[in-house]
């Protein structure tokens, strides 16, 4: 092992020594233009990084000396030490194949080999006379010094990976010369033993940094334990008088209803003002929304810092803010400002949602039930870990993955505790979509002391006392909150996975940091607080994790409130390429066979035997295949399952988990590449808010209303065979109420049905059909084999596709004559190369069409291709692949 590790080393240095060797490039000579009070300016471009180790001289001198880029790399920033190293070619990428284990790891190397320096040489214009100029860090992990023009920024070294940092620049920045800003970025101090626990052997808990990164069950170890400026930088600049901290509070008294007139509703917003100056400072304190104008006259004392109220809003006819599937999501505008001597001295803007959530104990279930605006909602999500494992954050991939949450018609997002508090642009496409969020704060049970682990180096004892410095923990609490409170998405807060923190640290979120910082909303100590559901049968907290019969799903009576349940979710053939060699894919799991290292190493779930059930599998296509059909009818069960009990056994189910950070084989909708599988549109059908299923248990066709409105409709069911043929038909008509199950009748299979037979639910409301829930069933037990015996059949399908300002707009429709087409899946290509298109939209995919049925599907995406090298296909079980022409 040792031999390995340091043919590695060798072979970095190699490397890095190549990468410096190149000829010294000439200094930066950028012009960074100062923003106006309240806006900033980012500083995520021009970086250079390097070991700090090869440094010979500090911070002070670095700065102050004219700075040669040679020998210098161009760094990510945001980012981390290993993104750096991997956009320099450095590394092979590592979530293909095995090739994370070609990287370093810190707790071999030691924390040196991931301590960098990173420079960012940059010039400003003139500084307004009177302003003070900031630096900024919206995120630095683990520990930081930061210096500027032979200065040292900061008097302590800053430490924790969720603590933001602001440093007053005005006094050492010079306009219209170079300016140096450097930062040396120290890993965590225990950086912990990825030795194949869940958080390695659970040091990494000691830090107050996010808890995966030395592995766990669903991903390999974070080499650098992801050490770096992982976050925004930016430069702000504002008068004598800071505005700081904004908090909204909306109250909707009464029970409301989505479109209506809406009686009055309540806005309470207060804000931190600092004087920063020694100097007496007199003005306005201003707050603006909804074409109002609310005005306080304000003097601070020199060095003052004073929480200041508005007086409340009534504002008339409120545009409500409601989750996915229930209504819209207005957003409304504020701005506060504090003017003196004629202009802006800062001033803060944002965007917030009129709403008022509530919770209480289910009396019937005892789960937690939530409300909005005084209506009750079952709750519908998924489990999300992080966006990217390295960090690799962006606006665009946060609206992405948020998105196709809401396109699978979910209500909530949980984000888990042993990851980190994501960035206000995940809130922000949240606020849009519509999806809740269940906000866990940075612990794990596994890490944390839950149960005796022989993989954990220290006793249970002492991990419930992690982390080692609490005042820090709680610091980074505070200003956490502080930064996404006003978020109306924003519904709960969650000391920790599955497992309280250390006791002082919760005593203090109950009684001091929740209550002062954000009283409205509901805080939980850990995720299976009986404060938030409770163990109902035989001790069943959350979970299992694995695949089960669709029956299973019906009939086991879970936890009321499951915070995370999960199952398979291998991806598309495309993605499979895309994660492991030729050679490692033709190795796929067989029944009763030992799996490729590979399939390990990318965390294999393993499927049973219920891809055998579709017939022999023989080649990784036909695995990929199989598996598809068996995530969609596993996540619809799942959906389905839960919904048969509404507010009978459950007031909610948040699946484990929708997404993989990294290129993992469980538990996902979408995966790493951001394309979508079966288990996405199962989940997308099983969550439909008005939705017609089948009950395998009871044998009954069941009608689900999850949303606020009464609906009056029909229901028919219809039995066909392979060939196409109608054999059954029944329907009824019923008044669907609100938050309702409607039990309707039984199926009846006819007795000539041997092997697989489809089941066709349709529903229509005044007149208009929605598109219908297909199952394929079978006489045989648990043998799909004969869908093999399907005819040949190619749908007929036309395309229509737009772009406006690099965004692509379609609308695929397809329809069957006299034979069924099964389980067709739209693909978008280039052209050219053959590679995907990814992210894409779609409303709908793997399509089953019974004889005569149309359907028309919309897809959306965004590329800098030109059309014509756009391909749009359709992979089918009943067709070769078919190629749309515009």
């Amino acid at each position: 092992m040792k031999i390995h590790y340091y043919i590695k080393t060798f072979l970095f240095l190699v490397a890095v020594l190549a990468a410096y060797a190149v000829a010294a490039q000439p200094q930066i000579n950028e012009l960074l233009r100062l923003p106006a009070a309240g806006a900033k300016t980012l500083l995520n471009e021009g970086w250079y990084a390097r070991r700090a180790n090869e440094v010979r001289i500090d911070g002070n001198q670095l700065t102050a000396s004219p700075f040669n880029t040679g020998g210098w790399m161009k760094a990510r920033v945001p980012g981390t030490a290993l993104t750096t190293l991997l956009e320099n070619n450095l590394f092979p990428q590592p979530e293909y194949s095995m090739n994370n284990h070609l990287i370093p790891d810190i707790y071999e190397t030691g924390k040196d080999f991931y301590t960098f320096w990173f420079v960012r040489p940059f010039r400003v214009e003139e500084i307004p006379a009177g302003s003070k100029v900031w630096l900024n860090f919206r995120g630095i992990n683990y520990k930081a010094d930061i210096f500027m023009n032979g200065k040292r920024l900061n008097t302590v070294t800053h430490e924790g990976m969720f603590l933001r940092k602001r440093f007053d620049i005005t006094s050492g920045i010079r306009e219209n010369q170079l300016n140096l800003l450097a930062v040396i970025v120290y890993p965590p101090d225990y950086v912990g033993n990825p030795n194949g626990g869940q958080g390695g052997d659970g040091q990494i808990a000691r830090n107050v940094t996010m808890q995966f990164t030395p592995g766990w069950d669903w991903i390999q170890p974070v080499r650098d334990r992801n050490t770096g400026i992982w976050d925004e930088v930016s430069v702000t600049v504002t008068g004598a008088v800071r505005v700081q901290h904004p908090y909204i509070v909306t109250n909707v008294p009464g029970v409301r209803h989505p479109g209506e007139k809406q009686k009055d509703a309540f806005v309470r917003t207060s804000v931190e003002v600092e004087n920063t100056s020694g100097e007496p400072q007199t003005g306005v304190l201003i707050c603006e929304t909804d074409g109002r104008r609310l005005t306080q006259p304000l003097t601070l004392s020199p060095g003052e810092k004073r929480q200041v109220s508005f007086k409340e809003l009534a504002v008339k006819n409120p545009r409500l803010w409601w989750p996915n599937g229930i209504g819209e999501q207005p957003l409304y505008d504020l701005r506060i400002s504090f003017e003196t001597g004629g202009g802006v001295s800062d001033s803060r803007q944002l965007r917030y949602g009129i709403r008022e959530i509530t919770s209480e104990k289910c009396p019937v279930t005892g789960g937690r039930k939530f409300y909005v605006n005084g209506q009750p909602v079952y709750i519908t999500g998924g489990n999300y870990i992080a966006s990217d494992w390295l960090l690799r954050l962006s606006p665009e991939r946060y609206r992405a993955e948020v998105r196709f949450h809401a396109e699978m018609n979910m209500r909530m997002i949980r984000v888990w505790g042993g990851a980190l508090l994501e960035r206000p642009e995940f809130y922000d496409a949240c606020d849009e979509y519509g999806l809740l969020v269940f906000q866990d704060l940075w612990g794990s049970g596994d890490c944390n002391g839950a149960w005796l682990d022989p993989l954990k180096l220290e006793s249970r004892e002492r991990r419930m006392e992690y982390p080692d410095d609490h005042d820090l923990f709680i610091a980074s609490v505070e200003d956490q909150v502080k930064m996404i409170r006003n978020h109306p998405s924003l519904c709960l807060w969650c000391g920790a996975n599955e497992w309280p923190l250390a006791a002082d640290i919760d005593e203090r979120l109950k009684r001091d940091i929740f209550p002062r910082l954000d009283p409205e909303r509901l805080f939980a100590s850990y995720s299976t607080d009986t404060l938030f559901t409770r163990n109902t049968i035989g001790g069943v907290g959350d979970g299992p994790y694995g695949i089960q019969e669709p029956e299973w799903f019906f009939t086991f009576r879970s936890t009321p409130f499951n915070p995370e349940a999960g199952s398979v979710g291998s991806p598309e053939i495309e993605s499979m390429r895309e994660m492991m060699t030729g050679a490692e894919l033709s190795q796929f799991p067989r029944m009763g066979r030992t799996r490729n290292p590979a399939w390990i190493y990318h965390k294999d779930l393993g499927y049973g035997n219920h891809l055998e059930r579709y017939g022999p599998v023989n080649d990784i296509e036909t695995y990929c295949k199989y598996a598809q059909a068996v995530n969609y009818d596993q996540y619809r069960s799942f959906m389905e399952g839960w919904a048969s009990h509404l507010w009978e056994w459950y007031t909610g189910i948040l699946v484990w988990k929708t997404q993989n950070p990294w290129t993992s084989l469980r538990g996902q909708m979408y995966d790493w590449f951001l394309d979508v599988n079966a288990s996405l549109y199962g989940a997308k059908k099983g969550c439909e808010p008005l939705h017609p299923q089948y009950n395998p248990v009871t044998g009954q066709v069941e009608l689900v209303n999850t949303a606020l409105g009464a609906h009056d409709v029909e229901v028919r069911a219809q039995i066909y065979t392979l060939q196409g043929e109608r054999l059954w038909e029944k329907s009824a008509t019923t008044v669907a109420a609100p938050n309702s199950v409607v039990r309707l009748f039984k199926v009846a299979i006819p007795a000539q049905v041997e092997g697989v037979c489809f089941l066709k639910l349709s529903l229509s409301e005044a007149g208009k059909e929605t598109p219908p829930n297909i199952y394929w069933l079978t006489t045989k037990e648990k043998d799909y084999s004969t869908l093999s015996q399907l005819p040949s059949t190619v749908p007929e399908a036309s395309l229509s596709l737009t772009k406006q300002d690099g965004t692509y707009t379609g609308k695929v429709t397809m329809k069957a004559h006299d034979r069924i087409s099964f389980f067709n899946r739209i693909k978008v290509f280039d052209r050219q190369t053959g590679k995907r298109i990814l992210p894409v939209h779609y409303s709908d995919n793997y399509i089953t069409l019974m004889p005569g049925d149309r359907q028309e599907i919309a897809l959306e995406f965004t590329s800098p291709l030109p059309e014509e090298r756009i391909e749009i296909a359709i992979d089918s079980w009943t067709a070769g692949r078919i190629t749309l022409n515009r």
